[in-house]
C-alpha cells in the first residue's frame, strides 16, 4: 500500500507542477502580449496567491473535520479546469482577472492536501517526503523546457490551451490519490488550534515564511519579462527556469538527509540569507554567468525551505490537524507572502527600474531570516523522519 500510494502521489506532483511550469513562466508573457500593464500584470498574478489566503485553511479544516481529503481534492481540480477554460476567450482585463481569480479560488484547496498526505505517509515509513515533491520539480523542468520552443513557434497565446491540457492531466492523477486513512469524523479537541498558534515561535514562522514569499514576488512576476527587455529569447528563459529547478530536484532528494542532521530552523534561516544573495545579483547584473549562479540558487531559497518548513508544519500541527496545519501554513507562505510581493512589484514597477525591485526582495528575506532567528525560541521537539 505504501508503495501504491506513493506512486500516486508522484503522479499528482508530476501533472500539478507540470502546469506551474507552463504558467509561472510564459502566462505573464501572454497578459504583455495582449496589452496589460506591469500593475495589471502584477494584479492578475497575485490573484492566484490571493485565493490561498483563505481556501487552503478552509479546505484543510474541512478535511480534517470529514476525512475526506481526496473527494476535496478531485472536486478542487475538476472545478479549477473547467473555470480556466474561460481564457481560451476572455481577453479584456475585467473578464481575465474574472477567470483567474475562479481559477484559482477553485484550484488553491487540492495541494496543501496533498501534502499533508504526503507528509503523513513519509513519516509513517514510506518514501522521504522530498523525494516524491521532486518529482513536481522535474515535471516542471520539463514544461518550462518545452515550453520555450513551443511558444516561440505558435506565439505566447498558446501557453493557454497548453495549461488547460495539463490541467485536464492533473484532474485525472487525483483520481488515483490513496484512499482516506480512517479518522474520527469531528473538530480536535477544543482549544488545540488556538494553543498551537498561540505557542512561542508559531506566529514568528509563519511571518517569516511569508516574507520568504513576499521575496520571490519580482522573481515570479517579472524575471521572465525582465530577461525579455535584456535580450533573452523564450528558449533561454525557459533553460534558465529549468536550471533553477534542476538545481532544486537535486536538493529536495537529499533533504531528508539534511534534516536529519540539522534543526529545520537553521535550515530556514540559510536558505533566506542565500536568497537575500541570489535576489542582489538580480539586481546588479543580467549577464548569462550571473543569471546561471542565481537561478542555482533556487536550491536553497526555495526547495530547501520548502521541505524544511513544510516538516516543521508537520511538527508543530500533526495528528488530527495535518491537513489543517498545512493549510494554514499554505495561506501564510503561498498566500499572504505571494500576494504582498506581487501586488507590491506591480505597484512599485510604477515608480522604480525593474532590477531595483531585487534589491528590495534581499531586504525582505533578511527581514525573514531575523524573524526566524526569534522563532528558535518556539522550536518543537524532534519529530519522524520525512
Amino acid at each position: 500500500m505504501p508503495t501504491a500510494a506513493a506512486r500516486s502521489l508522484r503522479l499528482f506532483y508530476l501533472t500539478n507542477f507540470a502546469v506551474l511550469g507552463i504558467y509561472l513562466p510564459y502566462f505573464n508573457l501572454f497578459l504583455e502580449d495582449i496589452g496589460f500593464s506591469g500593475a495589471q500584470i502584477g494584479l492578475v498574478s497575485a490573484l492566484m496567491p490571493l485565493s490561498t489566503l483563505i481556501m487552503p485553511a478552509v479546505g484543510g479544516a474541512v478535511a480534517d473535520r470529514l476525512g475526506q481529503r481526496r473527494a476535496i481534492i478531485l472536486m478542487s481540480t475538476a472545478l479549477a479546469t473547467a473555470a480556466f477554460a474561460a481564457l481560451l476567450q476572455a481577453r479584456a482585463f475585467g473578464s481575465v482577472a474574472a477567470v483567474v481569480a475562479l481559477f484559482a479560488l477553485l484550484r488553491a484547496p487540492a495541494l496543501p492536501l496533498v501534502e499533508a498526505t504526503a507528509v503523513e505517509l513519509a513519516a509513517g515509513g514510506g518514501p522521504p517526503y522530498g523525494r516524491m515533491r521532486a518529482w513536481g520539480s522535474m515535471a516542471f523542468i520539463v514544461a518550462a523546457l518545452a515550453g520555450g520552443p513551443l511558444l516561440a513557434g505558435r506565439g505566447d497565446a498558446f501557453a493557454v490551451p497548453l495549461i488547460l491540457g495539463l490541467l485536464v492531466l492533473n484532474t485525472a492523477s487525483a483520481i488515483r490519490l490513496p484512499a482516506d486513512a480512517p479518522r474520527p469524523a469531528g473538530p480536535p479537541p477544543a482549544g488545540t488550534m488556538r494553543r498551537i498558534l498561540m505557542a512561542p515561535g508559531t506566529l514568528l514562522f509563519l511571518a517569516a515564511g511569508a516574507l520568504s514569499q513576499a521575496a520571490h514576488g519580482p522573481y515570479y512576476v517579472f524575471y521572465s519579462i525582465h530577461l525579455e527587455k535584456a535580450g533573452y529569447t523564450a528558449t533561454s528563459i525557459g533553460l534558465l527556469w529549468g536550471w533553477a529547478v534542476a538545481c532544486e530536484v537535486l536538493v529536495m532528494v537529499q533533504m531528508a538527509r539534511v534534516l536529519a542532521r540539522v534543526p529545520a530552523s537553521l535550515v530556514m534561516i540559510g536558505s533566506l540569507l542565500i536568497a537575500a544573495l541570489r535576489w542582489w545579483i538580480c539586481s546588479t547584473s543580467v549577464s548569462p554567468a550571473a543569471m546561471i549562479a542565481a537561478q542555482a540558487m533556487h536550491a536553497a531559497t526555495y526547495a530547501a525551505f520548502h521541505v524544511a518548513a513544510v516538516t516543521h508544519t508537520h511538527r508543530l500541527f500533526g495528528g488530527p490537524l495535518g491537513a489543517s496545519g498545512q493549510g494554514i501554513y499554505g495561506a501564510a507562505t503561498y498566500g499572504l507572502g505571494n500576494v504582498l510581493g506581487m501586488v507590491l512589484s506591480g505597484w512599485l514597477l510604477e515608480t522604480i527600474p525593474l532590477p531595483r525591485l531585487f534589491g528590495w526582495a534581499a531586504w525582505v528575506a533578511i527581514a525573514g531570516a531575523v524573524l526566524l532567528a526569534g522563532a528558535l525560541l518556539g522550536r518543537p521537539r524532534p519529530g519522524p523522519r520525512i
